[in-house]
């Protein structure tokens, strides 16, 4: 299959740097930034006080700071509230011009390795991801931007404002656990009771999954019904694939979507089925 680098211009770069930058960030994110084996590339996330997601993001740990890779229609918000979180920590926080690239294949297929890039720690078939000042120069041609999206979403990766509304959603839901999003034993990080309470139960009421329709997916919003009764959503679409919020008691051989069949596929939580 061929290889793609595409620059992923929906993305935003937020530094956080400083003598106290590491201890701050761990204080509030869902990751653990200052375990001994921290990888290069984490994903992490900012809670509200009440276990909702507030932001996802990438964290890329450089040597002086620590480079946030998040939606940009929420970068400019995500400074605002780190600020607020700052008080007299030394802590720096503001965008950079730092750009998000990602090398891809077709079909969800594991990239091999390129200078300065990383594996995307939340699914193997999104490839790599790196954050530079300039488009880097590995000869490889440019994928479009769409599809890199649908190949996410065949995937069954949420991310962003548009597909986790800010302050309304749950992020194991969305399996941010499975994505080895949140790190349960790091200690306190804002929305931890939730989140841990909701962890250790072991159960969802919902739980996020790529979808695969005959013909063109039904769009964002559109109702998932088990016979009369709503339980689930279409979060995003792309073509014939779309990621649907389903309740786990939904009765499984009857869903359909706007009176359509689909088929359920594996995602993040595992095993998918046909419906």
């Amino acid at each position: 299959m061929s290889l793609y680098q595409t620059a992923l211009k929906n993305r935003s770069i937020v530094r956080v740097s400083g003598s106290q930058a590491e201890a701050f960030l761990q204080n509030l994110l869902t990751q653990n930034v200052n375990a001994s084996d921290t990888q290069n590339c984490q994903m992490a996330a900012l809670l509200t006080p009440q276990g909702k997601l507030a932001y996802d993001f990438l964290i890329f740990t450089e040597d002086d700071c620590f480079l946030l890779d998040c939606d940009a229609a929420i970068a400019e918000d995500l400074v605002k509230r780190l600020n607020l979180y700052k008080l007299r920590a030394d802590v720096d926080i503001r965008l950079s011009d730092m750009c998000s690239f990602a090398i891809w294949q077709e079909d969800g297929y594991p990239c091999p390795s390129a200078l300065g890039f990383v594996t995307d720690p939340r699914h193997e078939g999104l490839g790599l991801r790196g954050v530079f000042e300039a488009t880097p120069n590995l000869s490889l041609p440019e994928g479009k931007f769409e599809d890199w999206r649908h190949n996410r979403i065949r995937l069954g990766v949420a991310e962003g404002a548009d597909e986790m509304p800010p302050a309304s959603v749950f992020p194991l839901e969305f399996g941010l656990a499975e994505m080895a999003g949140v790190d349960f034993k790091k200690g306190c990080f804002i929305g931890q009771e939730v989140t841990s309470r909701t962890h250790r139960k072991g159960q969802l009421r919902k739980k996020l999954w790529p979808i695969s329709f005959a013909d063109e997916a039904p769009e964002r919003g559109a109702a998932i019904t088990d016979g009369q009764r709503q339980c689930g959503e279409i979060v995003s679409c792309s073509k014939t694939y779309a990621l649907a919020l389903i309740r786990e008691d939904a009765i499984v051989e009857n869903l359909r979507c706007e009176g359509k069949l689909f088929t359920r596929l594996a995602g993040v939580f595992g095993q998918g089925d046909a419906t």
